[in-house]
């Protein structure tokens, strides 16, 4: 084992909130769900929109590559694969078709965007932005009322969109592989084999 440094932690923390959000819990799936994904949202996004002049470690600069390659690709693409047309449609859980409201105004969201907009409205306690997702007695997602402001205009932009528990598994799933990526290949000193053994060895105080 060689050092543990800051890049092997960060690594770490995110790699298990993948984890857990492939491994959910069978009592209180959507809520669970929802717990991993928003802390995997606030923790990848803080850190890929470091400001350049801040990013002064190979691994910051790596980070700020993947935003750029995600300001690029559509909301709408593999893998994220979000529903973004202004029309509902009918989603398939378990042996139940549920009637998932049209999406509002996420046509042109790239994925940097939609997540950011999803980041801030979990983040920002100023109104209550998130609302829970129910149909026929079971607690399938939440809805997402979204904005974006700009310094002196106010409101510039208002969406909102109803996102699965498969939703959030993928997107929070693919984002933290993505972001492990990037800080592991900003950690140019490890082979990606030696890197991940170390940041795997970190261990967690027990109960």
């Amino acid at each position: 084992m060689t050092e543990i440094t800051k890049e092997h932690v960060e690594w770490a923390v995110v790699d298990r909130l993948r984890q857990m959000l492939e491994r959910p819990s069978e009592e209180f799936k959507a809520t669970e769900t929802y717990a991993l994904f928003t802390s995997t949202l606030c923790w990848v996004m803080q850190h890929i929109r470091i400001p350049p002049g801040d990013a002064h470690h190979a691994k910051d600069r790596s980070v700020r590559e993947l935003l750029a390659k995600l300001e690029t690709t559509p909301a709408s693409a593999p893998p994220w694969n979000i529903q973004t047309l202004h029309t509902g449609h009918i989603r398939r859980e378990g042996l139940r078709g549920v009637a998932i409201p049209p999406a509002r105004n996420f046509a042109e969201h790239n994925v940097a965007r939609f997540l950011k907009n999803l980041r801030d409205a979990t983040a920002h306690g100023d109104a209550r932005n998130v609302s829970p997702f129910n149909s026929q007695g079971l607690l399938l997602g939440f809805t997402f009322s979204c904005s974006e402001r700009e310094r002196g205009r106010g409101i510039t932009w208002e969406g909102e969109i109803t996102l699965l528990r498969s939703d959030m598994r993928r997107v929070g799933i693919e984002l933290c592989r993505l972001y492990c990526d990037a800080v592991r290949e900003g950690s140019t000193r490890w082979a990606k084999e030696a890197f991940e053994a170390d940041a795997t060895s970190i261990q967690e105080e027990a109960a």
